[in-house]
């Protein structure tokens, strides 16, 4: 299993995001189009960003630099917490509770109006069983 928010975890992600139709139906229909980064809560930067246009990724890179508020929607974790989305994902039940809880934090982007969007919502979470 590649490291997290590494070059062969960032080529997976974009694969597996590409190939799911769970993630790029809905995004699609929604005309979706984001810069997304992940990283830690302690870093100033996120690890990874990657560009989304009609719910596919076009591009994804690591990063460690730039302007953090031309993100749309930045996610940051501590790194144990990430791991344990990847072996048990997010859910609709346990969403709410790890925002609550400071466990995930959104440096940029509007989770409770994205939550509310089914065409997001479903994406969103489903995005935790490819992590």
């Amino acid at each position: 299993m590649a490291t997290m928010f590494d070059k062969e975890w960032l080529s997976g992600f974009y694969t597996r995001w590409n190939s799911t139709p769970e993630m790029t139906g809905p995004l699609a229909q929604a005309k979706f189009n984001s810069l997304i980064a992940f990283g830690y809560k302690n870093e100033e930067h996120p690890r990874i960003a990657f560009r989304v246009e009609d719910g596919k990724i076009v591009k994804a890179s690591l990063t460690h630099t730039g302007d953090t508020s031309a993100y749309d929607w930045d996610l940051r974790a501590d790194p144990g917490q990430w791991e344990v989305w990847r072996k048990q994902p997010l859910t609709i039940m346990s969403l709410g509770p790890a925002v609550a809880q400071g466990k995930i934090r959104f440096k940029s982007g509007d989770y409770r109006a994205m939550i509310r969007q089914m065409q997001l919502a479903k994406p969103f979470l489903h995005m935790f069983t490819i992590l």
